[in-house]
């Protein structure tokens, strides 16, 4: 099988193959997408984050007929990469993150079907690659992706929003994305909640998504006052250890600082000596920041990566303030 990345690649999966889908379990982008596979081929699917999908990797069922990752970067996990094909018999990777041309060497050696662009959403992608498998309202689990992730103008993005109503999708994806971005927001209930998004249910009609997503709003102003409040600005950055909301939502809080152009938010990463730290930029910024979080982290014994204006990282802890220090470094170049 050969590695596949063209704009008009299709995928047929056969009714009744085993598929498990591995998707992002942080963002509506992640759960739309493994909501699409499920909807389309009626797989199982386990939610992971970018620290913890070997695991999950490890603990999928063998004798697949299809391993169907989605939204979850695998530049620079080349290790990973090779294992793929022991856990199915073919694999399929979408996805809009970085990816280096060591990376997808490894992916055409492991026979890995890849849908990659940096101009659609992830959702957007699988929605266009499973589309004849899929219902003609499932186009708005691909809307809700492409207008809470990071903007994109592909033309494929430019079809899903001719093809659904901005007002209403906008409101239903970031619905979803305000009750994602609670800590109250468990595993159970976002396992809930893409198997709702795959019966096409409404993320409104979802009780427990809207209460969450009212709550996130009622708390985003407070909490970004707090944390712009004891921010620690250096040059154009702003820093601060995360609050009672998501990482990568306090980050976006934290451009509120005055005269900066970047943001960095840091908690540890389920043990002392791991932290994870996401960041975000303004247009100002002039740097992809993505490119920049992958080089510095592994500098520092860590690994990272992401879009032009959002990215993340983990790294070891006591590398922290050297990470920052550098980081403030670059950006006020």
């Amino acid at each position: 099988m050969k590695t596949l990345a063209r704009q008009k690649l299709r995928v047929s999966i056969p009714s009744g193959s085993r598929v498990f889908c591995i998707s992002h379990n942080d963002d509506a982008d992640g759960l739309a997408s493994a909501a699409l596979v499920r909807c389309a081929t009626r797989s199982r699917f386990a939610l992971a984050g970018y620290e913890d999908i070997g695991r999950v990797l490890a603990e999928a069922p063998r004798d697949l007929d299809w391993l169907i990752v989605t939204d979850l970067g695998l530049n620079g996990r080349q290790e990973l990469i090779r294992n793929l094909p022991t856990i199915a018999r073919r694999v399929l990777y979408v996805d809009h993150h970085m990816l280096s041309a060591e990376s997808k060497t490894a992916l055409q050696k492991a026979k890995v079907i890849v849908r990659h662009s940096l101009n659609d959403c992830t959702s957007v992608l699988v929605w266009d690659l499973l589309r004849k498998q899929l219902p003609e309202e499932a186009v708005n689990l691909a809307a809700y992706g492409a207008v809470t992730d990071p903007p994109t103008s592909g033309l494929l993005t430019r079809e899903v929003h001719l093809k659904t109503s901005w007002n209403v999708d906008a409101y239903e994806g970031h619905l979803l994305a305000l009750a994602l971005s609670s800590k109250r927001c468990t595993d159970g209930l976002r396992e809930k909640i893409v198997k709702g998004l795959a019966a096409l249910q409404l993320p409104h009609r979802m009780g427990a998504v809207r209460r969450l997503a009212d709550q996130q709003a009622a708390r985003m102003t407070k909490v970004q006052k707090q944390l712009c409040d004891r921010a620690q600005v250096k040059g154009r950055v702003s820093i601060a250890r995360a609050g009672p909301l998501a990482l990568g939502t306090s980050a976006e809080l934290l451009l509120g600082v005055p005269n900066v152009v970047a943001s960095v938010v840091y908690s540890k990463a389920g043990s002392p000596s791991r932290t994870r730290v996401s960041v975000r930029g303004t247009h100002e910024c002039r740097r992809h920041l993505g490119k920049l979080i992958l080089r510095i982290a592994r500098k520092f014994g860590g690994a990272g990566g992401g879009h032009m204006l959002a990215a993340g990282a983990i790294l070891p802890s006591q590398r922290l303030e050297e990470f920052l220090d550098l980081f403030v470094r670059e950006i006020g170049r």
